[in-house]
């Protein structure tokens, strides 16, 4: 029987504070029904939390993020601390961080046991519908269709956590526990599922996170620790002595998109009105607030719609279709027909799939996983209070309310749908053709809340280039990769690009004003600053790029 191998500490390293969630968040839980929206964890109080589990994995990648586990130093760094279990034997050593359950909180406040006093009411959750789209038809492909539940952003996530340490390795500690703070403070932690699609952004609040030292190698220690008599120093203060440290977050080239709407543009929220048809999607600001949003699922979705287009032209590849013989037939990985098609449409061409993503088909499998580009949410700068959102959702919402309420322009009381004008959003009927009489198809008139006129936040993304290097399988196929991305948002500024829903009924166009890129401090042709994408297209890297892109074209077979 191998040794048994513990934790021998003296002292204990202590956060508690708050995170928060800077986009909605999903932790899944167990659902009781398979044909329900994706659900969230909850605890054994059905209140909403991220287990402790999923945060001290998002907390040691963060700490330790580069190659794969099993490539050796990343992995003695690693379990130095966060212990390690080996694979298929019983040799190991314990974790000497401990990381609690996180609850999520409307607010801060602790009650007199210091436990958090305000858990977030599930009545708050938002959901957000999915759909994979057919490279081939442009229609839903089949069995892609799935909606999750997700934290509203703004959300507090109730952080503890404990490093063991001794005397003799607790400089070394703080110094590691100062890195991971600094990391949490500049929000490059993601919780939960799809993050690079926008989800599971946070911040650490360092106003409200405290860090203490308790000593456990005496008796009066001990009392101390019961009894509570030190509650640290806030992190803010405790970080100002201590320098950040290497950045583990690795190599990112960050882009920022300024734009503005030539047209209406919008996604479609999973949630029909019962006087309007169609809605757009918003997101909570805050309890009384909400705002349209262009999910980061979207945006990322047409963006790699783009780039397989723009791959399978230069090419001359189609979009692989199922076999309309055998719908049905299982593939070697236990997708059937239709299914199995769209999975290898996506897993089709290599550089849009280091980018993009693609899930694995098996354990230790090459040049999959997860993205190494992530792209955030987009919100208008149009605020609207929730509780006008609620009744334009309501029957009546063209009528004014029975109660004195707003006034509209003659005097009289203004409906919900009158009021939201003001914020942007004018209710537009649409009705089908009937081709035969060439009048209204019957049943086939329907309506549309549509934005018009409203500004909207820059879209933003980042290129993870060490994740881009590892997941292309080489530095020349990441450097087509890198091309291929820069062509997406070439097109995207020339405006060939619409974005959202009913792109090809008049909604979705767009003007880009410009689209800066911020690369790395080592990365060639960096300046030290943002540089516009036209004159990075101009620049020194051009050559090299271009050369890249041309022999992945020629040698890589699809």
């Amino acid at each position: 029987m191998a040794e048994q191998k513990g934790t021998a500490a003296g002292l204990r390293l202590r956060v508690a504070g708050w995170l928060r969630t800077l986009s909605p968040l999903h932790v899944g839980g167990a659902g009781q029904d398979p044909n329900a929206p994706l659900a969230v964890a909850v605890d054994g109080q059905h209140r909403l939390y991220v287990p402790g589990s999923s945060l001290a994995g998002a907390l040691r990648s963060l700490m330790h993020a580069g190659p794969a586990a099993g490539d050796g130093p990343r992995d003695e760094a690693a379990n130095l601390r966060w212990g390690w279990a080996q694979d298929g034997g019983q040799d190991g050593t314990v974790s000497r961080i401990t990381v609690r359950d996180a609850l999520v909180c409307d607010g801060s406040d602790l009650d007199g046991d210091g436990l958090p006093q305000t858990p977030l009411d599930p009545a708050r959750l938002e959901l957000r519908t999915s759909v994979g789209i057919d490279r081939r038809h442009g229609t839903a492909a089949q069995g892609f269709l799935f909606t999750r539940t997700v934290i509203p952003q703004g959300a507090w996530l109730r952080l503890e956590l404990g490093l063991d340490t001794t005397a003799d390795t607790v400089g070394q500690d703080r110094d590691y526990l100062a890195r991971l703070l600094h990391l949490l403070a500049g929000a490059q932690l993601r919780l939960g599922g799809a993050v690079t699609r926008g989800l599971g952004r946070t911040r650490l609040a360092a106003e409200d996170t405290f860090v203490g030292e308790e000593r456990l190698d005496s008796p009066q220690g001990l009392f101390a620790v019961l009894r509570g008599d030190d509650t640290g120093r806030p992190a803010a203060q405790w970080l100002q002595d201590r320098p950040a440290g290497p950045a583990a977050a690795g190599r990112q080239l960050t882009v920022r998109i300024d734009w503005r709407p030539a047209a209406p543009v919008m996604v479609r929220s999973g949630t029909d009105g019962l006087t309007v048809d169609t809605l757009p999607l918003a997101t909570a600001l805050g309890e009384g607030t909400l705002t349209l949003v262009l999910p980061g699922t979207a945006l990322k979705g047409a963006l790699r719609s783009r780039a397989e287009h723009i791959e399978r032209t230069a090419r001359g590849t189609d979009a692989p279709a199922p076999d309309p013989a055998t719908p049905d037939t299982p593939a070697p990985d236990g997708d059937v027909g239709r299914s199995a098609a769209f999975r290898a449409q996506l897993d089709q061409l290599p550089a849009v799939r280091a980018l993009f993503g693609s899930a694995p088909r098996h354990r230790g499998d090459s040049g999959r996983g997860r993205a190494a580009v992530t792209v955030e949410g987009c919100h208008a700068k149009t605020a609207i209070p929730a509780d006008l959102w609620d009744q334009a959702h309501q029957p009546g919402a063209d009528r004014p309310p029975p109660a004195p309420g707003a006034q509209g322009p003659a005097g009289a009381a203004a409906s919900p749908l009158e009021r939201l004008r003001e914020h942007g959003l004018e209710r537009a009927d649409h009705v089908a053709v009937d081709r035969w009489t060439g009048g209204a198809a019957d049943g086939l008139l329907y309506s549309v809340l549509e934005p018009h006129g409203l500004r909207w936040q820059p879209i933003t993304l980042t290129l993870d280039l060490n994740r881009l290097t590892t997941t292309a399988g080489c530095t020349d196929r990441a450097e087509a990769a890198f091309a291929l991305l820069l062509l997406v948002l070439r097109d995207l500024k020339a405006g060939r690009l619409p974005l959202g829903g009913a792109t090809h009924r008049g909604m979705g166009d767009l003007h880009v004003e410009q689209i800066l890129l911020t690369l790395p401090a080592d990365e060639p042709g960096h300046r030290g600053g943002p540089v516009e994408l036209d004159t990075f297209l101009h620049g020194e890297r051009t050559p090299q790029l271009t050369r890249a892109w041309c022999a992945y074209l020629d040698g890589t077979p699809v």
